[in-house]
C-alpha cells in the first residue's frame, strides 16, 4: 500500500511538472563540465527566474523562453528553447585601466560601475526594476584616525533607473522611478554589493592541480573555488549553513518587512596570476544574487498584495578605478555631498539582456529625462 501510494506521489508530480511546463536545467562550464553556481536566469519579458545551486541545478518553465543566462566570468548565452543543460564559454577578461597612487596613503577608493536586476510578482502582478550606478567603496589599512568603516559599504555617487509594471487586466506602465517610490522597494543593492579587500589564496588541492575545490558548510557548499584558463573564480553560498537552505533576518521583522532568503550568493572573478594569490587589483568583477519571499505586512501594502511577493535581485559589479588616499583626501571627499561621479563602463561590461536593452530604450525615448 506504501508503494502504491509512493508511485501514485511520483506520478502525479511528473503530470504537474508536464502541465506547467516545468524544466529541470543544469548549468554547466564548457570547458571542464563542472556545475555552475550563482548562474542567473532572465527570462523572454527580462524577469529573473532563478540563480543555480550549488550543484547548478534550476528550474524554468517553457513560457520562460528564450532564456539569457549570465554569469561572472562566463559569456552570457541566450538559450531560444526548452533544454536540460546549459553550457557556459568562459570569457575572456582584461583588467579596466586602474589610477593606483603611491602605496604609502593608507586608505583605498574603489569607485565601481553596477546594474542591478530586480524583479518581483504576485498572483496578478509583476514589477521589473533595472538600475545603473556608480558606487563608491573606502577601505583603511589597519586602524587609521578619521577612518569610518562602514564606508567599506557601498555609496551611490550616480544612478540610472528604469522600471515597468504590468498586471493580468494588461496593463503595462513604464516609468524612470525616483529612489522613495514604491518599486524602488525591490532594491537590494546595499544588502548585497561588496568588493574583496582581502586577499584571496588558491586551495592546496587547486595548487595542486585540481580545477575545483569545494570548501562545505554545515549542510551545503560554502565556497567553490575554481581555476579556468584566464580567470580564478570564489563561488560563496551565504546559507550553506542553514539546514534548510533559508533565512529569515529577525530585523527585518522589527518593521514589519518580514522576508524569507531562500538563495543568497556571490560569485567573484580575479585575473589569472602566477603566484597563486589574488588582491583587489586582480579583481575584475563580481555578481550578488538574492531571492526572497517577502510576507511581512509593509511589504505586502507597498505592492497591494495580501499573499506574500516574490523577489529577485541581481547585482552585476565591475571596478572601474582604484586609488591610494591620504586621510585628509578621503575626509574632503566625503565632507562634499554634492559630487556626482560620471558613468564610466568598463570595456568587460556584459551586455544588456535583450528586454533589458528595449526597456531602457523605451523608457529613454518615451519618458523625459528626471
Amino acid at each position: 500500500m506504501a508503494l502504491r501510494k509512493f508511485i501514485c506521489i511520483l506520478i502525479l508530480a511528473a503530470l504537474t511538472a508536464t502541465a506547467y511546463g516545468a524544466n529541470e536545467i543544469v548549468v554547466l562550464d564548457a570547458a571542464d563540465g563542472s556545475p555552475l553556481a550563482g548562474a542567473s536566469v532572465i527570462s523572454s519579458e527580462g524577469l529573473i527566474v532563478g540563480f543555480s545551486d550549488g550543484y547548478g541545478r534550476l528550474s524554468a518553465e517553457d513560457k520562460d523562453f528564450p532564456l539569457s543566462v549570465r554569469s561572472i566570468g562566463y559569456e552570457a548565452r541566450e538559450v531560444a528553447e526548452p533544454c536540460d543543460t546549459i553550457m557556459l564559454q568562459p570569457a575572456t577578461y582584461m583588467l579596466s585601466e586602474l589610477v593606483i597612487s603611491p602605496i604609502d596613503r593608507p586608505i583605498t577608493r574603489v569607485v565601481a560601475f553596477a546594474r542591478e536586476y530586480c524583479s518581483g510578482s504576485t498572483s496578478t502582478d509583476t514589477f521589473q526594476l533595472f538600475c545603473e550606478y556608480m558606487l563608491e567603496f573606502f577601505y583603511a589599512d589597519g586602524k587609521v584616525k578619521g577612518y569610518s568603516k562602514s564606508d567599506e559599504n557601498a555609496t551611490v555617487i550616480a544612478v540610472r533607473r528604469y522600471g515597468r509594471t504590468s498586471n493580468s487586466h494588461g496593463l503595462d506602465s513604464i516609468m524612470r522611478p525616483r529612489y522613495d517610490d514604491d518599486i524602488s522597494t525591490l532594491s537590494f543593492l546595499t544588502n548585497m554589493a561588496f568588493v574583496p579587500y582581502k586577499d584571496r589564496e588558491e586551495t592546496e588541492a587547486i595548487k595542486g592541480g585540481a580545477m575545483v575545490d569545494t570548501l562545505q558548510g554545515k549542510y551545503y557548499p560554502k565556497q567553490i573555488l575554481r581555476k579556468g584558463t584566464t580567470l580564478f573564480t570564489v563561488e560563496g553560498d551565504m546559507l550553506a549553513d542553514y539546514k534548510d537552505h533559508r533565512w529569515s533576518p529577525w530585523f527585518f521583522k522589527l518593521f514589519g518587512l518580514t522576508t524569507e532568503l531562500q538563495e543568497a550568493n556571490w560569485t567573484l572573478a580575479y585575473a589569472l596570476n602566477d603566484s597563486g594569490t589574488y588582491s583587489l587589483y586582480d579583481f575584475i568583477g563580481g555578481t550578488y544574487n538574492m531571492q526572497m519571499l517577502g510576507k511581512g505586512k509593509i511589504i505586502k501594502k507597498i505592492f497591494r498584495s495580501s499573499s506574500p511577493i516574490g523577489m529577485n535581485c541581481m547585482l552585476d559589479l565591475y571596478p572601474s578605478a582604484i586609488e591610494r588616499l591620504t586621510v585628509e583626501e578621503y575626509k574632503a571627499l566625503k565632507k562634499d555631498h554634492s559630487r556626482r561621479e560620471p558613468f564610466n563602463i568598463p570595456a568587460n561590461v556584459r551586455p544588456l539582456p535583450p528586454y533589458i536593452d528595449n526597456l531602457v530604450k523605451r523608457v529613454d525615448s518615451e519618458l523625459e529625462r528626471q
